[in-house]
């Protein structure tokens, strides 16, 4: 565009479109077509110049400018022409889309050099790497070729000082050379081989620099772009996309090509495997995906990787196995047992990595109940095997699953033999062999531990020592605080069969706490309820594998009966034809019960079964809400508790089993539990359902709600209300008033009454609620402000005194009768002498059936009428605690 429009319409630049149009106007008078048809056209095109310019004045060119420079320019010598056709030859190489990235091109190109003087190249290669450093998506391989030869390296600090940085880092840029070989291209297009270069230089960096969810999106757009046949590359590709877990059926196959094709070194085929077990797994090959992880695993290559992808294999295709693969693959390094006097270094133990596996497992409710309980035996502290019996007791070699946990658990609780019986296991699942290599793995180390560490050998030294008096040593006794406890728990952690001289040591000399798996074993035994069956001899393991877990796994059958009857009894109803009893087994009649019983709940089971022996009494103390359960040990639970809770379960739970019992003995509990102002219209009411239109039973339920008495005109036989009958009245009378409290005595035949189980169940129950009672009126007395007792304390009619006091209070009134005898007084201080002796006698006499809890008026006026008997309640034993009248004298106070 020429600027001498504006010369023509005779103004000066403007974007003034209404100008122009108006000098325009102004002008064509002067250029009439007709007359003038050149100035017309010049006028026309100035104007549509000027036009052009208002509205995209940026993009005009002053073109008479650029002729005018042209023409004051000098003339270009010829070798400046010589170094633009260089410069230009060079452009053109680089925009030429058939020869751009092909190496004998650029050697052309550098080839024609020679046509050149030296000046000429010299003049021209800083251009060339100008050039060379501004356009993009050139081959750095070539252009390290031109590098070399024009010698930019070794010339680059004499040539350039301010951009000398800059062009260094090219240069170090261009020697790691092409992201892949270009040449593989297509030649017809260059804005096809920007984009392809374009692309693969972002999901490179977006790869290295940004998250896998980046690379996710990156990969997920829509894009068009030419996939070069390059291998390298192609790998590239396959891991930008098993980064990103996106799959891709073409990768596969082409991963399977190369691995087939076997034409590249061992770690890049080894790369490709690995990207075939990927795109296996997300496309859902279950078969290909295991197999292809477990190749790589075995090979020795991304063992690491592929202990994760078979984790996450194990949750898509097979979750219940999950918490076992985890356990499996536990790897805890073990120093050798005569390598480090540090014993527990040679056992293995649960890495952090293992325990944080565990506890990370996702949606753990969702699994079945005894994996779950696999999995918190696991993270438990302790180990306890009885948090695993749910799963061990599934292996009855109906399911593959449970053997392997089994296995696994048996790594903690197995003894030598079981422990061998994992080195022996094979599986021709790949899946359950891969778990059985590391299970087998542990095994091994735990055998190692077992026969040669030498805490181990020195504990089973005294265990299995024929001297039945030999004494546990010091340092396996927790009572000693001995530094080898942890082992010898270790080792009994362990079930075995024990011969007799053994089990008697561990009866006698170690605590039931650190030996659990041995505990109700050696207490059945021991207290002659039950005696567990002999392992299989030689002959019957030979001709049975598993005749030896089948005699263990009855064991556990066994202990958990009495350990978790309903636990038991739930497995035993869905799985019934998995565990049988000889017919003079103590537990066939219970074993029945579970296994064919009509019941359909815990409750429903409770009133099927009847208390009849030591066994089944021991049982049942551990059976949930039974009867047996509130008996075995009131106290640890508190009364107010257990009062509602047994009003509750005998209205609910227990009233089949209750219907059977002595009414009389129903009525008794009844009161106990409530004998309540509050409870009054209830307590009516269930009385009248016990005793109905019985006569005798209405006496006897009056009589004992108004004074805790039976009325003497019923027959005791018929109703089988004996002694110790009376004594549980006559102490619950006392207890129902919160001042009651009973003496140690007392308390021992209640205890020694409620755990004999030939006694009376409602009865025993009776009696474990008035030691709980006794229990929470003992906290009320100690929580009251009483006041403290001195034995000197002669003039408090609702003190205490011991013995001691009571004598010297004795001899005090002694002395004065002296002293009166020995002195003629008159009647009146006599008489006044007198009452001092006798009120003092008295306050002695009070004070100590006080001691004695016995102080109530009616006893008192008994006691004194016994003068002649030298007041024998008065030399009872004192009550040991707190009662209604104060704390006893306690030794600091009597010396004070």
């Amino acid at each position: 565009m020429s600027t001498n429009f504006w010369e023509l319409l005779g103004i000066e630049q403007t974007t003034d479109t209404a100008l122009i149009r108006q000098v325009y106007r102004e002008k064509l008078p002067l250029y009439h077509p007709e007359t003038d048809p050149d100035g017309f056209k010049a006028l026309r095109e100035a104007y549509e110049s000027a036009i052009s310019y208002a509205k995209s004045p940026e993009t005009a060119v002053d073109t008479t400018t650029q002729q005018t420079e042209k023409e004051s320019a000098p003339q270009l010598t010829e070798e400046q022409i010589q170094a633009n056709e260089i410069y230009n030859a060079y452009q053109a190489l680089l925009e030429d889309p058939q020869r751009c990235y092909k190496v004998d091109e650029w050697q052309k190109f550098i080839g024609s050099f020679y046509d050149y003087p030296m000046s000429v190249i010299d003049s021209v290669k800083w251009r060339l790497l100008n050039l060379s450093y501004e356009t993009t998506n050139i081959s750095e391989s070539c252009v390290k070729i031109l590098a070399d030869n024009l010698r930019w390296r070794q010339q680059l600090m004499t040539k350039f000082t301010d951009d000398f940085q800059i062009f260094d880092s090219y240069l170090n840029h261009i020697e790691r050379g092409d992201l892949f070989d270009y040449t593989s291209l297509p030649t017809t297009n260059k804005a096809l081989q920007n984009a392809t270069i374009d692309y693969i230089y972002s999901i490179k960096w977006v790869y290295w620099e940004r998250r896998p969810d980046d690379v996710y999106m990156f990969l997920s757009q829509d894009t068009v772009f030419y996939l070069p046949d390059d291998k390298k590359l192609m790998l590239e590709f396959a891991f930008w996309h098993s980064e990103a877990n996106m799959k891709n059926q073409f990768i596969l196959d082409y991963a399977l090509k190369c691995i087939a094709e076997n034409d590249q070194d061992e770690q890049t085929i080894i790369d490709w495997k690995y990207i075939a077990a990927i795109q296996y797994t997300l496309l859902e090959d279950k078969y290909n995906a295991l197999q292809s992880w477990l190749d790589l695993y075995y090979s020795g290559h991304y063992q690491e990787k592929a202990e994760s992808w078979i984790a996450g294999w194990c949750v898509y295709f097979e979750k219940d196995y999950f918490p076992l693969l985890i356990m499996a693959l536990n790897n805890s390094h073990c120093i050798d047992t005569d390598k480090t006097e540090i014993y527990l270094h040679t056992i293995p133990q649960l890495t952090t990595t293992t325990t944080a596996r565990l506890s990370g497992i996702d949606d753990i409710d969702s699994y079945p109940k005894e994996i779950v309980d696999f999995v918190n035996w696991s993270l438990s502290v302790n180990w306890s095997y009885r948090q695993v019996l749910s799963i061990l007791l599934r292996d009855d070699g109906s399911r593959r699953l449970y053997r392997l946990y089994r296995h696994a658990v048996m790594l903690r609780h197995g003894n030598e033999i079981l422990l061998q019986e994992i080195l022996d296991e094979q599986s021709n699942d790949p899946f359950e062999q891969f778990i059985l290599h590391h299970l087998k793995r542990q095994a091994r180390q735990h055998l190692t531990w077992l026969k040669q560490l030498k805490p181990i050998q020195e504990f089973k030294a005294w265990l299995f020592d024929d001297n039945k008096n030999a004494l546990l040593p010091k340092k396996f006794d927790p009572d000693e605080d001995g530094d080898l406890v942890l082992y010898g728990r270790l080792w009994l952690d362990r079930f075995q069969e024990l011969p007799h001289v053994a089990k008697l040591h561990l009866y006698h000399s170690f605590h039931y706490s650190n030996m659990e798996m041995f505990d109700w074993a050696i207490y059945l035994e021991f207290m002659e309820y039950y005696l567990l069956p002999e392992p299989p001899d030689a002959s019957t393991k030979t001709n049975n594998k598993n005749a030896y877990w089948q005699w263990f796994h009855h064991c556990l059958l066994v202990l958990a009966t009495v350990n978790q009857p309903t636990t038991v009894a739930i497995y035993l109803q869905q799985e019934n034809n998995n565990f049988t009893v000889k017919d003079d087994d103590k537990l066939k009649p219970l074993i029945e019960i579970f296994k064919h019983g009509n019941w359909q709940n815990e409750t429903e089971l409770y009133n099927l079964i009847d208390n009849d022996s030591k066994l089944i009494n021991c049982i049942l103390n551990n059976y949930p809400d039974s009867m047996e359960w509130f008996i075995d040990d009131p106290n640890y639970i508190d009364f107010s508790d257990i009062e509602q809770k047994i009003e509750q379960k005998i209205e609910q739970q227990w009233t089949l089993k209750l219907a059977k019992k002595n009414p009389v003995y129903l009525i008794l509990l009844n009161l106990i539990v409530l004998n309540k102002p509050e409870q009054k219209a209830k307590l009516d009411q269930t009385l009248q359902k016990l005793v109905g239109d019985n006569k005798d039973l209405q006496k006897i339920a009056n009589s004992l709600k108004n004074n805790w008495n039976f009325p003497l005109s019923i027959n005791k036989n018929r109703y089988n209300y004996t002694k110790q009958v009376g004594e549980i009245t006559s102490l619950a009378k006392r207890l129902s008033n919160q001042y009651g409290v009973c003496d140690n005595d007392e308390l021992k035949m209640l205890d020694e009454f409620k755990d004999d189980s030939d006694n009376d169940l409602v009865l025993r129950l009776c009696a474990a609620l008035l030691l709980a009672k006794n229990i929470e009126n003992q906290k009320w007395l100690n929580s009251q402000s009483l006041p403290q007792n001195k034995w000197w304390q002669f003039w408090r009619w609702n003190g205490r005194t011991n013995t001691q006091g009571f004598i010297v209070q004795l001899i005090l009134s002694i002395t004065m009768v002296q002293f009166l005898s020995k002195n003629d007084f008159n009647n009146i201080t006599s008489c006044v002498i007198l009452t001092l002796i006798a009120i003092n006698t008295l306050f002695a006499i009070k004070r100590r059936i006080n001691d004695t809890d016995k102080g109530q008026p009616l006893y008192f006026a008994k006691t004194a009428l016994m003068l002649p008997l030298m007041l024998l309640p008065c030399w009872f034993l004192e009550f040991k605690r707190t009662n209604r009248y104060g704390p006893p004298i306690e030794k600091k106070t009597e010396e004070n």
